[in-house]
């Protein structure tokens, strides 16, 4: 399924619980939870990260609708179930691994270059490497999560320095691989 799919199964849960078609919102609750027991069992972050999405948007239309009926409180239940089981399956994601994280060219990699020279800022990162604020942002909690860089606070700044866990590329490249 796409994040269209996603978005549609979520539209038609939502329109079925305001119609009181209990059995069809039933089936399409088991087809979305079907389908993030796949999304979590084949690795497929993308469409878990829509998923959630979709199953967030779906919970609050509901929620917001106020119906305080069991029927309605029950499927509510079912999303916030599915939406529970979607968010430990994101949160247990396994870091990517060294090599990936330093292929050259990736934000990451870049990051981890920019490292050698010892602890940076946030703000010192996205000056020395060029990036944009936002990809520093996405590159950092990664290569945290695979031990190849440790933050902390200094001030109101959080500073960033490669472990030593964080090698050196055989092509001398002064990245991790």
């Amino acid at each position: 399924m796409s994040g269209e799919a996603y978005r549609a199964l979520a539209d038609d849960i939502r329109d079925a619980v305001a119609a009181g078609r209990w059995d069809e919102a039933d089936a399409d609750l088991d087809t979305l939870a079907e389908e993030a027991a796949l999304c979590l069992v084949q690795d497929r972050a993308a469409d878990l990260a829509a998923l959630a999405r979709e199953v967030a948007r779906c919970h609050t239309a509901l929620a917001l609708r106020g119906d305080g009926s069991p029927d309605a409180m029950h499927r509510l239940g079912q999303l916030r179930a599915i939406a529970a089981m979607v968010a430990a399956g994101r949160a247990s994601r396994p870091a990517r691994s060294e090599a990936a994280l330093a292929q050259p060219g990736t934000p990451t990699a870049v990051v981890l270059h920019a490292l050698e020279g010892g602890a940076k800022s946030g703000p010192a990162l996205v000056e020395a490497t060029g990036l944009s604020h936002d990809a520093v942002a996405r590159a950092l909690p990664e290569l945290r999560a695979a031990g190849l860089v440790r933050s902390w606070p200094s001030g109101r700044l959080v500073m960033n320095e490669r472990t030593t866990a964080a090698g050196y590329g055989a092509a001398g490249q002064g990245v991790a691989g």
